[in-house]
């Protein structure tokens, strides 16, 4: 017996899809491509799959989605939640359709020796005769000095020696034959590094010959449709093989995309990529090579591996050269990944003679503490709100997000710059940081992170709830007020808290104080665009003069640029694994007292923040 389906019109482009009884719309959506930014694993959660019913009947809203309609209004579903009982309409509402991305692209530069695993040889080979009747092959790879080849060359290797006069050109990957190209063919040597985030992915196309980037591009990781943290798509890919294939489909699509605009941009053809380097946390780097993490989630969160892994791109679809490598750095543990050792590995805190930490501020966020012999490190769950997630009218870094805040003296004037300069829609996490702070030094909000009613005429109560107006209906793009909500401001004060905590844990371990440290580095996208001083305001980081901050830019992909260009800087990154110690939080005895002082503003413990609390007493506007 056939399933029942219906028919789905989706305006405004038109487009119509079939959708199987029982099945949510935001599913039959993907199955036809068609994406609409859900972020929450389909759990009604994150409202970014919003939609308008036109016509036709739909499920009755369920609990979940009603608590969403409260604030957002009766008119609007949620496609995660909501199935048809006939052929129907709806209109997307695309907030962020068409928008530019603001990702992290770039990173600090390092000076090392050029030592890549790719090598071009230009050969002429002693052609044959009766006398001379060894075979081609052999050779080619005794006069490349090679160890062994790959098979996919087989079939070009006499026709490429004889067609050139025996005259060639030859890759090799690590004493591997993997290219016979004729002589008077151009040659260009290329290799990649990724930095796979678990929000974005980031590509650096080099020249393996002379180590020049030529080209970078970014996109969204395609796998934030079936969640935006790492815990929810674990739980998606565990459910079945299938849900394990669609989530490694969506990194390989993501990595073939950026692939091909970096080709095009660089006026180079796929097949001269043959090398590729991948840097991620231990999630991101097991599902790129087909492993659900499932054992990763629960205790005592054992990673499936964390060596390094080298296989064929051949084998995982990637669209570079057939003979192409794919390599993935060492994590050091089920949550401290590969990222970590590229942030490490770029920043040097090894090579600190003071104490000095590193903090990667993403949704999963890393700590690390470096004194003495003490090389300490703990991942936390920061949650995405610093990135604009799950907040009211938070957004992603794209044009029209609003990046930078200042509050006039009274509350009562609100000054913002926007991604592109453009009306804003909404505000990403640079500006929710900013927004937060100016609150604070305005007394807007006090200690506790209430929000204090009758603090200006910018707060006001909807639905019972205090909330702050960064934008009224008239100034936005979607004819929708930009506010800060009671609830936006506990979930940073979460999101703060378990990164200074985590900080000021590791650093009783390491016996320091926080204002011991010489060097605090800064990495991952947010933690580049975020301003240290604000960041201070609200607690976020230690209270440190500004100078001692520094802000790496992208570690994960200057990283894995680093390890792509040289061979031992592979040797680094391995003596990196084994020194670092991973500290289990939630095993600490004081770590619980820590999270709780840390979720005030800027502590509980007012003195560790002496100076910045002494600064905003005499603030000025910055606009």
């Amino acid at each position: 017996m056939n399933e029942a389906a219906y028919w789905l019109k989706v305006l405004p482009n038109n487009v119509i899809v079939k959708v199987m009884e029982k099945e949510n719309i935001i599913s039959a959506l993907l199955r036809h491509g068609i994406d609409l930014g859900g972020i929450c694993g389909g759990k009604g959660i994150c409202g970014k799959c919003a939609i308008k019913v036109i016509e036709g009947k739909t499920s009755e809203p369920t609990l979940q989605e009603k608590s969403w309609q409260k604030v957002n209004g009766s008119e609007y579903r949620l496609a995660c939640q909501t199935t048809l009982l006939s052929d129907a309409t709806i209109e997307v509402l695309e907030t962020f359709k068409g928008s530019k991305m603001q990702i992290l692209s770039w990173i600090i530069s390092k000076d090392f020796n050029l030592e890549p695993n790719v090598v071009k040889l230009s050969l002429r080979i002693r052609k044959p005769s009766l006398e001379c009747q060894e075979a081609d092959l052999n050779k080619l790879i005794a006069e490349a000095k090679a160890f062994t080849f790959d098979p996919k060359i087989l079939k070009r290797v006499s026709h490429n020696l004889w067609k050139s006069n025996f005259m060639v050109n030859v890759i090799l990957y690590d004493g591997e034959l993997i290219d016979v190209i004729p002589y008077d063919k151009d040659v260009k040597v290329c290799g990649i590094a990724f930095d796979i985030g678990t929000t974005t992915v980031v590509g650096y196309l080099y020249n393996l010959e002379d180590g020049r980037l030529l080209s970078v591009r970014a996109q969204y990781n395609e796998q934030i449709k079936f969640g935006e943290d790492v815990i929810s798509r674990i739980e998606f890919a565990g459910k079945s093989d299938e849900n394990m294939r669609l989530m490694q489909d969506a990194i390989i699509s993501t990595l073939n995309k950026i692939i091909k605009e970096l080709v095009a941009a660089s006026k180079i053809s796929f097949d001269q990529i043959y090398d590729i380097v991948c840097s991620g946390n231990t999630v991101m780097t097991s599902f790129l090579l087909g492993n659900d993490c499932y054992y990763s989630s629960m205790a005592p969160y054992i990673p499936p591996f964390t060596l390094p892994v080298k296989c064929k791109t051949r084998d995982l679809g990637i669209r570079v050269s057939q003979t192409a490598y794919l390599r993935t750095l060492p994590s050091i543990s089920a949550y401290i990944g590969g990222d970590v050792v590229a942030d490490i590995l770029v920043s040097e805190i090894y090579r600190e003679n003071g104490p000095a930490a590193l903090v990667d501020l993403g949704t999963n966020g890393e700590v690390v503490v470096k004194a003495g012999e003490k090389f300490l490190a703990a991942s936390c769950a920061a949650g995405p709100a610093l990135e604009g997630y799950s907040i009211r009218c938070g957004m992603r870094a794209v044009e029209g997000a609003i990046e930078s805040i200042t509050i006039s003296e009274g509350g009562d004037q609100v000054y913002y710059r926007t991604i592109g300069g453009v009306k804003p829609a909404g505000i990403c996490g640079s500006g929710i940081v900013e927004a937060i702070a100016w609150m604070k030094i305005r007394g807007i909000i006090d200690r506790s992170g209430r929000i204090v009613e009758g603090s200006g005429n910018r707060v006001f109560r909807e639905n019972g709830e205090l909330q702050f107006i960064i934008a009224e209906e008239n100034e936005t793009a979607n004819g929708k007020r930009v506010v800060i909500t009671q609830t936006d401001i506990r979930k940073i004060q979460l999101a703060k808290a378990a990164i200074f905590s985590s900080l000021k844990t590791l650093s009783k371990l390491a016996n320091i104080e926080l204002s011991d440290l010489r060097r605090l580095f800064i990495a991952g996208a947010f933690g580049t665009y975020v301003d240290p001083f604000y960041a201070t305001v609200i607690g976020l980081l230690p209270d440190i003069s500004r100078e001692r901050f520094i802000q790496i830019g992208n570690g994960s992909g200057a990283g894995a640029s680093m390890l792509l260009l040289s061979k031992k800087k592979w040797n680094e990154a391995e003596e990196i694994v084994r020194k670092v110690k991973v500290i289990e939080l939630n095993l600490v005895p004081f770590f619980k007292d820590e999270f709780i002082n840390a979720t005030y503003f800027p502590h509980k413990d007012e003195k560790l923040f002496r100076n910045s609390l002494e600064k905003i007493k005499h603030f000025k506007t910055k606009f």
